[in-house]
Order: structure tokens, then sequence, then C-alpha cells
């Protein structure tokens, strides 16, 4: 199925590039809320400011640098599937060393669901409410990591 796709390569390097632009966009964010959790670590007036909280901006930090991941491993996937196929693997690094479409899924999977919680740490951090829609995300990430599971038994 791969050689029928390949004739369209060309067409891939422009999404496999902005894919490439996304994830160090993410990354100059995650470093930007990095700077700002400094900052405000630095003005110690963190416990009585709500804004101020360095834990949040660092751990918005984080989500943002999980994101670029997932960007990252999208794009260097889909180089790696449709682009780079005639390639040797050994050059590249373990986790990018990717064969077929399924096993890019799986890899984004796991790398998705590490981001939602992440995602959803940082949520519970800024909105401690003990309300049932805080209980939403983790819900959608317990049903994720379920399927995972389940694909993973049937193979």
């Amino acid at each position: 199925m791969l050689n029928k796709i390949t004739p369209f390569r060309y067409i891939y390097i422009i999404a496999v590039i902005f894919t490439l632009i996304n994830s160090v966009f993410f990354i100059g964010s995650g470093i930007a809320r990095s700077i700002e959790g400094y900052k405000a670590f630095l003005e110690k007036d963190f416990l009585t400011t709500a804004g101020h909280h360095p834990g949040v901006h660092f751990l918005e930090a984080l989500d943002a640098f999980m994101i670029s991941l997932v960007f990252m491993i999208f794009g260097l996937g889909v180089a790696r599937l449709f682009i780079f196929d005639k390639t040797e693997g050994r050059a590249l690094p373990a986790w990018l060393n990717v064969s077929s479409l399924e096993e890019l899924k799986v890899l984004l999977w796991r790398t998705i669901l590490f981001a939602l919680v992440t995602f959803a740490i940082t949520n519970f951090v800024k909105n401690p409410s003990g309300s049932w829609d805080a209980l939403i995300l983790p819900l959608i990430i317990l049903i994720l990591a379920a399927s995972l599971f389940l694909i993973h038994k049937r193979e």
C-alpha cells in the first residue's frame, strides 16, 4: 500500500515541514512560559498573588513541550514512512524506527495520552474545584488508555 502513496511524497514534505514548524512554535511557547515561571519565582510574591504561581507556569510549559513532542513525532513519523521509506533504519533513533502506520499510530497514541495526563494535572492545579466537570478529562484518559490496552492485548 505504501508504494501507491510514495509518488505523492513531495506533497508530504509540505505537511512534514509545517508540522515541524508547529513543534518549534510550541517549544518556544514552553520556553516563554518557563521564563514567566522563573520571573514569578524571583519576584517572591507568588504566595499572595493569584496569577503568579510559578508551578502553574511550569506545568503550562510542560504542556507546551508535550504538544511539541506530539507534533515532532507525527512529523518525523510521516517523513519516515512516506519520504524516507527507503532509508536504512539503523541511523534513526529507536523511537522513530516505525515501519507502518499502525506503529506510528500507537506511538502517537501513547504520546497523546501522556500529554493529556500532564494537561489534566495542569487543569487540576489551576482550577482545584470539586465539581463533576473536573472528572471528564480523566475519564477520557481512562477510556483512551483502556482502548490502547485492548489493542495491545488483541495483538
